[in-house]
C-alpha cells in the first residue's frame, strides 16, 4: 500500500511541475476562449435589440372562403433566400379575443402587406403598438407567472407532417379547418388569462434539400452518385481490366462493350412504411421551406394560474401527427418547467426569464424543426368560414379611399 502512495505522490509532483511552467500559458487561453464567447454573445444580442421590428395586426374579414393555399402563397413570398433576416407569425388569445400579428423587420413590410393583400383582398393591415407592453417589463414577477414550451419534430427534419390537404373533403361543408381548435380554446380564456403562439421562420439554404434527398435515396437503396474526380487521368480506361490483361495467354479478350450497371440506381423492394416516408420527404423537399421555431406561451396572475389550460394547445399541435411520417413532440430543453437538482427554484426563474425574452425578440432557434409552406400554412392560417368564433377580431369591411370620379364642391 506505501507503494501505491508513493507513486501516486510522484504523479501530483509531476502534475505540480507542469503546472507550475505552463499556468502563465493556460490560463490566458482559457480566459481568451471564455472572452470570445462572452463577446460572440454580446454582439449575437446586440443585433438581435437593433432590428428594426414592425408589428402588424391583421384583422380578417367575416365570410372568408378561402383555404389554407392562400396562406401558403404568403409564406412563400417571405421566402428571401440569402437574407439573414426571419419574421414571426403570432396568435394571440387575450381576455376571449384573438389577434393575428405578424412581426417583421421593416425593410419587408411592404413586400409582406402586398403579399397578404393579394391572398386577402379585403383585410385590414395595420401597424399597432406592441401587446408585449401591457405586461411587465420582466416575467414571471410576484403578481404574474408564466409556462412556455417550444414545439420540435419527433422524426427529424425531412419527414413531413399532417397538411391541410388531408383534412379537406370534395363537399365544403365536410372541409376540416385546422386552426378551429386553437381558435375554440383562445375564446374560452378568462379576462386575466392569455396564450400566446409564436411562429418564427428563418429560410433553409440548399444543403437541407441535398440533405433531404439523400434520406430518400437512402430509403430507397439509390447509390448516391459519386463526386467527380479532379485527377485529369481519372476518367481514361485502356479497355480491358487487369485480369484479361493476366488471363490473355489462356484467353481471348471479350469484343463485347460492357454495359454500365444500373443495380445503384435501381430502388429497392421497400416497405409500405418506408416507400411513404421516401414519398413524403420528396413531396415536401418540393416546396420551400423554413427553419422553424414553434413558441407557447401561457400567461396569468398567480392567483388563478392553471397550467392545466395549457392542454388546449398540446391537443392542437396533435392533430397534426401520424405514426409513419412524423409528428410534434415538446422539446423539453425549453420547458420552462421540471427544474432539477440544486437551485432548482432558481433555476427555473431563469429559464423562464430566458424563454420570455426569446419570445420579446422573435428569436430563432437552431433547431431540427423544419417546415414548408404547405406545413406552416396547416398550422397557422385565418380561419375559414365554417369557424364560427364570434370573438375574432375581424374587420367588417375593408377601409377605402373616394372614387376618382366623385365631384368635388367648393
Amino acid at each position: 500500500m506505501s507503494f501505491f502512495w508513493e507513486q501516486l505522490g510522484l504523479v501530483w509532483q509531476s502534475i505540480a511541475s507542469v503546472w507550475a511552467w505552463s499556468w502563465w500559458i493556460v490560463l490566458p487561453v482559457i480566459a481568451l476562449i471564455i472572452l470570445l464567447e462572452l463577446w460572440e454573445q454580446y454582439k449575437r444580442q446586440q443585433f438581435y435589440q437593433n432590428i428594426p421590428w414592425k408589428l402588424l395586426e391583421i384583422q380578417v374579414p367575416k365570410n372568408i372562403l378561402k383555404t389554407p393555399k392562400a396562406m401558403e402563397q404568403v409564406f412563400s413570398a417571405a421566402y428571401l433566400e440569402g437574407e439573414k433576416h426571419w419574421m414571426a407569425f403570432e396568435a394571440v388569445g387575450n381576455a376571449g379575443e384573438t389577434h393575428f400579428y405578424l412581426r417583421v423587420p421593416s425593410p419587408y413590410r411592404n413586400m409582406m402587406e402586398s403579399a397578404i393583400y393579394a391572398q386577402y383582398p379585403e383585410a385590414e393591415i395595420s401597424e399597432v403598438d406592441d401587446y408585449l407592453q401591457q405586461m411587465p417589463r420582466v416575467l414571471p414577477n410576484s403578481d404574474f407567472d408564466i409556462f412556455g414550451v417550444e414545439q420540435t419534430l419527433g422524426n427529424g427534419e425531412f419527414a413531413p407532417i399532417r397538411t391541410y390537404k388531408d383534412f379537406e373533403d370534395s363537399v365544403e361543408e365536410r372541409r376540416i379547418d385546422t386552426i378551429a381548435l386553437l381558435m375554440e380554446s383562445l375564446s374560452k380564456l378568462k379576462d386575466s388569462e392569455q396564450m400566446w403562439f409564436q411562429f418564427v421562420i428563418k429560410p433553409v439554404d440548399d444543403k437541407w434539400k441535398k440533405s433531404a434527398e439523400a434520406m430518400a435515396h437512402k430509403l430507397m437503396g439509390i447509390e448516391p452518385d459519386k463526386p467527380k474526380s479532379k485527377n485529369p487521368f481519372s476518367g481514361f480506361s485502356p479497355g480491358v481490366s487487369f485480369g484479361e490483361v493476366v488471363r490473355a495467354p489462356f484467353e481471348h479478350p471479350s469484343l463485347e462493350a460492357k454495359k454500365p450497371t444500373e443495380a445503384a440506381k435501381t430502388p429497392k423492394n421497400m416497405k409500405p412504411g418506408e416507400k411513404d416516408l421516401a414519398e413524403g420527404i420528396r413531396m415536401k423537399m418540393a416546396k420551400l421551406a423554413f427553419q422553424t421555431t414553434i413558441r407557447f406561451l401561457y400567461v396569468d396572475r398567480r392567483a388563478s394560474f392553471a397550467k392545466d389550460n395549457t392542454n388546449a394547445a398540446a391537443a392542437f399541435f396533435r392533430q397534426f401527427n401520424t405514426q409513419h411520417l412524423n409528428y410534434f413532440k415538446v422539446d423539453k430543453e425549453t420547458m420552462t418547467a421540471g427544474a432539477k437538482g440544486l437551485f432548482k427554484n432558481w433555476k427555473l426563474a431563469f429559464r423562464k426569464q430566458a424563454f420570455y425574452d426569446a419570445y420579446a425578440h422573435a428569436r430563432p432557434r437552431n433547431n431540427k424543426c423544419v417546415l414548408n409552406t404547405e406545413e406552416l400554412a396547416t398550422i397557422y392560417h385565418f380561419p375559414i368560414n365554417a369557424v364560427g368564433t364570434t370573438e375574432l377580431a375581424k374587420v367588417p369591411s375593408r377601409k377605402a379611399g373616394p372614387p376618382a370620379s366623385l365631384p368635388l364642391v367648393d
